[in-house]
């Protein structure tokens, strides 16, 4: 199969969020097993190439907003593969984010497949989020022979801009569907018109593509994704254990395992209890708090968006709960007003309470390693990557029961999960979860190993995807 994994973030070179280590992952597996995969995105000025050698390819001009735009095609590998990489530059739309990136970009890339400037043709375009939604409707409106599989990795992030950007790209305004929908609004909805015109579609876990057929999940597009069901899959992300794992984090003091090691490494290896304890006696001593083993330590690491990963609920616990009973460190930087409600918690509370407003990898380590629970009481969640890091971890997760988290935690085995969105459902769980770690110690060793046991590797994720290729292939054959 040959594949063309078109994204905008891709890590180590150029990452903003999730998709980016998604995006080093998934096709690095995928090439692995054999699947002719290549990758392509912007060249950034912020684009680091870690001294890895471009090559030039080819130079062309695409014609956006009636003008000629010179665009120069490079192609290097990743850092660890042979994986080909493609990366696009153009001082205008491509140096830094604006409005007309994405539009230019989708018609930059079906631009290189029309007239195969890459000397090779892929047979699926693996489009990503609103980022790519309008790769499919231009494949479509200029009727090329690939199939397209769109992956949302968080339906709320649509796109939305004006249509004048259809008449930029040269496209007629009656393809795009959503302007019958929305007229008074005259808005172009990148996502959707990916869900409308790609041939396939996946969420990043299965539950959430079941929920965003529902009204409370669907935002604003649940009756589009209802007509479109039939096309519609869930694949859970991975993560990678070469980068998160507590025998090579390298972030780690004491580095440990679940299992017996029988490689040579040139540190010591603990068991997981000695590691775990060990770490938790560093992060506690680090954060200023008591170092005790007899109390229990909970950390938090996400962005601070209050429409989406529960802080809200986190603040309204600890603002009710005796916090001297506990411990918790706090990992996160966005909304401003919540930064400042953290703070002032901190701040009265610091024996109790550390918040770190700026992202550490490091200390995000520090805190896998180190903490008793992660707390992720998420109001919806289409996958989510810290349940899983902690849980390789050894740190049970308390989550929401919802999207990714409901696929990848089980209740009392290797985590624990609570129904409805509300504080007083966290604050059950949580101290419910801190009782089993108190009084039932074996229980608590078995869900430690369920849950750093657990296979969240690429490699089952990469063939779920193979299976979505064979699938995509044999459409309208």
């Amino acid at each position: 199969m040959r594949v063309l994994f078109t994204v905008w973030e891709l890590a180590p070179f150029f990452q903003v969020g999730g998709l980016g280590d998604v995006a080093r992952s998934l096709p690095k597996t995928l090439y692995a097993q054999g699947v002719d995969i290549r990758i392509i995105l912007p060249y950034y000025r912020a684009f680091n190439l870690h001294r890895v050698k471009r090559k030039d390819v080819k130079t062309f001009s695409v014609t956006y907003d009636k003008k000629k735009e010179k665009i120069t095609l490079y192609q290097i590998h990743f850092l660890d593969s042979h994986l080909p990489v493609y990366i696009l530059k153009n001082k205008k739309y491509l140096d830094v984010p604006n409005q007309d990136l994405f539009p230019f970009l989708n018609l930059v890339i079906v631009e290189i497949l029309e007239k195969n400037y890459l000397s090779w043709q892929p047979e699926i375009i693996h489009c990503n989020d609103s980022h790519d939604g309008l790769i499919p409707l231009i494949i479509k409106h200029k009727k090329l022979p690939y199939k397209t599989l769109l992956t949302i990795h968080n339906l709320t992030h649509q796109g939305k801009m004006s249509p004048d950007i259809m008449t930029k790209m040269g496209i007629d305004l009656g393809k795009c569907r959503l302007l019958k929908w929305e007229i008074k609004k005259r808005q172009i909805n990148r996502l959707l018109e990916g869900i409308i015109h790609a041939d396939l579609i996946n969420t990043v876990s299965p539950t959430y593509a079941k929920e965003i057929h529902t009204e409370e999940y669907g935002a604003g597009l649940d009756e589009i994704i209802k007509n479109e069901k039939q096309k519609i899959f869930g694949i859970l992300n991975g993560i990678d254990y070469d980068s998160r794992c507590p025998l090579k984090d390298k972030n780690l003091i004491y580095h440990y395992n679940v299992t017996k090691v029988t490689e040579n490494y040139p540190y010591k290896i603990y068991s997981s209890r000695q590691g775990k304890e060990m770490n938790k006696k560093f992060l506690q001593k680090k954060l200023g708090f008591t170092v005790s083993e007899k109390i229990p330590l909970i950390g938090f690491i996400g962005r601070f968006d209050s429409k989406q990963k529960g802080i809200d609920l986190i603040h309204k616990m600890l603002r009710r709960i005796n916090l001297k009973k506990f411990q918790f460190v706090i990992l996160g930087e966005g909304e401003i007003e919540w930064v400042e409600r953290f703070n002032w918690l901190a701040s009265f509370y610091e024996k109790n309470v550390a918040y770190f407003s700026v992202f550490d990898s490091r200390l995000a380590s520090q805190i896998y390693a180190g903490c008793n629970f992660l707390l992720v009481p998420s109001k919806y969640e289409p996958c989510g990557l810290i349940q899983m890091i902690a849980m390789r971890y050894g740190t049970l997760p308390i989550a929401r029961a919802t999207g990714g988290l409901k696929d990848s935690i089980k209740d009392e085995v290797d985590g624990f999960l609570f129904k409805h969105y509300s504080s007083f459902e966290l604050e059950k769980k949580l101290k419910q979860a801190v009782e089993i770690w108190r009084n039932d110690k074996i229980k608590y060793q078995s869900m430690i190993f369920a849950a750093m046991t657990k296979d969240f590797s690429w490699d089952k994720r990469a063939r779920e995807y193979m299976d979505l290729y064979e699938k995509l292939i044999t459409i309208n054959k």
